[in-house]
């Protein structure tokens, strides 16, 4: 898709859809607004996702679950080759290849989730559903929990139908998924569900966005309950919020020099 026929769709949705297109002001409103807050330099609690398993869970042998992924591997890198020749964006690739969790984030989720055994997962941020395919891969081989995911439709080449394309058939079972923006979405779901253990960021990275994903979680998830989001770096929210009276945050540097920042409410 051209730039011009990027303008051509934006222009069109602002006659029929003007909503996406206040959408989108926001949006880049709300990106700019993060000049404000970028004055923390954040370093490293876990220097990899290995360092933080082995020093958090020593007792768990975590090759054991690295090994029961080989499959769903697989099946995501297939899913990558068969989007090589599409052109983005378009509706067939709403999404570039690099807007995806990384394969250290991915990994980290399922073998977390295979530890702690969830009954709720609330994720925000879908896309191909690369992080939601981990998550329920875990789930299903703990043969329990749910994960319940949000996301919104924010260009005018997205549709829902891409929205989780990649998770696999076998493991939708689990999978409850909620359309819309996390602002009017999020707080709902948590009032609909009998407790939930973690609680995953990863829409919007914006400052503005993440405080209220952050907030929201902490008031509604369990005691003990664990909250993630990947790229923290670029903002403040990471670091202003973990360091709150009862919330116990760690940093975690992931593939590309990526920060993984996991908070556990105390």
């Amino acid at each position: 898709m051209s730039r011009f026929s990027i303008i051509l769709q934006i222009l069109k949705n602002a006659i029929f859809k003007p909503q996406l297109l206040q959408e989108l002001s926001r949006e880049r409103a709300e990106i700019k607004d993060d000049e404000k807050f970028r004055s923390h330099k954040y370093s490293y609690n876990f220097n990899s996702i290995s360092d933080f398993f082995k020093k958090r869970f020593p007792d768990v042998e975590i090759n054991e679950f690295e090994r029961e992924l080989h499959e769903l591997d697989e099946h995501v890198d297939d899913f990558f080759k068969s989007l090589q020749t599409k052109k983005y964006p378009s509706r067939d690739k709403p999404y570039p290849i690099d807007y995806s969790i990384n394969s250290d984030s991915r990994k980290f989720l399922y073998i977390l989730c295979r530890i702690l055994k969830p009954k709720n997962v609330v994720e925000t941020g879908v896309a191909y559903g690369l992080s939601s395919s981990y998550i329920l891969k875990a789930l299903d081989k703990n043969q329990s929990g749910t994960l319940h995911s949000i996301d919104s439709i924010f260009r005018p080449w997205q549709s829902e139908d891409m929205i989780g394309a990649a998770i696999p058939e076998n493991l939708r079972h689990r999978w409850n998924f909620n359309l819309g923006k996390s602002t009017e979405k999020l707080q709902q779901v948590f009032d609909e569900l009998d407790g939930v253990d973690i609680f995953i960021h990863d829409s919007l990275h914006t400052y503005k966005n993440m405080m209220f994903e952050f907030e929201c979680a902490e008031k509604n998830l369990n005691e003990n309950g664990t909250i993630i989001s990947d790229d923290v770096l670029d903002n403040d929210a990471f670091f202003n919020f973990s360091n709150r009276d009862n919330l116990n945050g760690h940093l975690i540097k992931v593939n590309d020099d990526l920060g993984l920042g996991l908070i556990i409410k105390n």
